[in-house]
C-alpha cells in the first residue's frame, strides 16, 4: 500500500483522489493547505496548514505536489530532504536546472520522483506507437487541445485565477499544450528546431492560445495547438505516406484510436481500461515503486527532462 500525503487544495486534488480510490494500492493519509477549511473538505483524516509539520510524519511513502506551476520545486525539494518520495504535478518545474536538481537529489537519497502526466501511460497511446510503422513515413502531425475553460470568463471579468497568471506560469503552453508535447516527444524525441507563437492574449498578457511547431529536420513536422479561451477540434492526427492515425478526445486522455489506410476498413481501438484519465499513470508509479524499477524511473525522468528543455526552448523562441 502506497501512503500518500497531499499538498494543495486546487481543482486537480478531487480528481486525483478519485483516481487513487479507483486504483488498488493507494491510501491518502494526510493533506496540507493554506486553510484548514479548504484542506478539510476532502474528508482526509489528517489535515495540516503547516507543510513542514506534515513532512515529519513517518507513515508517508509519497508526497503529491498539487500546487500552482511555480510552486512545485520548493515543496518537492522539501519532501525529498525529509525522506519522502514525490509525485509532482505537471509541468514539473519552472526551469531545466530545477528539474535536474530534484532528480539528482532523489537519486542521492535513493528516492523516486515522478511527474504526474496522464497520457503517456495510456494503453491507447501505446497502441498509437505500435501502429505508426503501418502508415509509413510520417511527415505531419497535428495535435490539438482546444477547450473553453469554465474559469476563462471569470478570469476575463477580473478574477485572480492561478492558471491565468504570469506569477504562477499559467497559460496555454505550460498548462495544456504540455500534453501534446509529451506525446510528440515520447514518440519522436528531441526536435531540431522549435517555434512558439501565442495566438491570443488574455487581459494580463497571458497566452490563452498558441501554436508550437516542432521541426525534426527529416521531413517531419509536428504542430501542437492549444487554447483555453475557445472550443475547437481536439485530438491527434498522424499523416503518413501509407495512411493515417486519428486519435479522438482531449490529448490528456486518448479515448479512441483509428487506423486509416487506403482501400482498407478503418480499424478502431479503445483500449483504456479506466474511464478516469488519471488511473493508468497511478498503476505505473505503483508498480515502479513496488519493484524498485530504476530503469523505468530513469526513462520517465529522461522524458520529463526533455519536456522541460523543450518548454524553455519554445518560450525563448518567442523573443527571437
Amino acid at each position: 500500500m502506497i501512503r500518500i500525503a497531499i499538498v494543495g487544495t486546487g481543482m486537480i486534488v478531487p480528481q486525483m483522489l478519485e483516481a487513487m480510490q479507483t486504483v488498488p494500492g493507494y491510501e491518502v493519509v494526510a493533506i496540507c493547505g493554506r486553510s484548514r477549511e479548504k484542506a478539510g473538505r476532502f474528508g482526509i483524516p489528517n489535515v495540516y496548514t503547516d507543510y513542514a509539520e506534515m513532512l515529519k510524519r513517518t507513515d508517508i511513502d509519497f508526497v503529491y505536489i498539487a500546487l500552482p506551476n511555480t510552486l512545485h520545486y520548493g515543496p518537492a525539494k522539501q519532501a525529498l530532504l525529509a525522506g519522502h518520495n514525490v509525485l509532482c504535478e505537471k509541468p514539473f518545474t519552472s526551469t531545466v536546472e530545477e528539474a535536474a536538481e530534484l532528480f539528482a537529489l532523489a537519486k542521492e537519497r535513493d528516492l523516486f520522483i515522478f511527474e504526474a502526466i496522464s497520457n503517456i501511460h495510456l494503453p491507447n497511446f501505446y497502441k498509437v506507437r505500435e501502429l505508426l510503422p503501418q502508415i509509413g513515413p510520417v511527415h505531419l502531425v497535428h495535435a490539438d487541445y482546444d477547450e473553453h475553460f469554465d474559469r476563462y470568463d471569470a478570469y476575463m471579468a477580473g478574477a485572480d485565477i492561478p492558471v491565468f497568471t504570469q506569477e504562477y506560469e499559467g497559460g496555454a503552453l505550460r498548462d495544456i499544450n504540455i500534453y501534446c508535447l509529451h506525446i510528440i516527444l515520447a514518440l519522436y524525441g528531441r526536435p531540431d528546431r522549435v517555434f512558439y507563437a501565442a495566438t491570443s492574449l488574455g487581459r494580463n498578457g497571458i497566452g490563452t492560445a498558441g501554436a508550437a511547431t516542432l521541426n525534426y529536420g527529416n521531413g517531419m513536422v509536428a504542430v501542437c495547438t492549444a487554447s483555453m479561451d475557445s472550443d475547437g477540434p481536439h485530438g491527434f492526427y498522424f499523416q503518413g505516406e501509407k495512411g493515417s492515425i486519428r486519435v479522438h478526445g482531449l490529448p490528456n486522455f486518448f479515448t479512441k484510436v483509428e487506423l486509416i489506410r487506403p482501400g482498407e476498413e478503418t480499424q478502431v481501438f479503445e483500449l483504456n481500461r479506466y474511464e478516469h484519465r488519471l488511473c493508468h499513470q497511478l498503476e505505473d508509479y505503483r508498480d515502479i515503486f513496488a519493484k524498485r524499477d530504476r530503469a523505468a524511473a530513469e526513462a520517465l525522468e529522461a522524458r520529463t527532462m526533455l519536456i522541460m528543455e523543450t518548454l524553455v526552448r519554445l518560450e525563448q523562441s518567442q523573443n527571437r
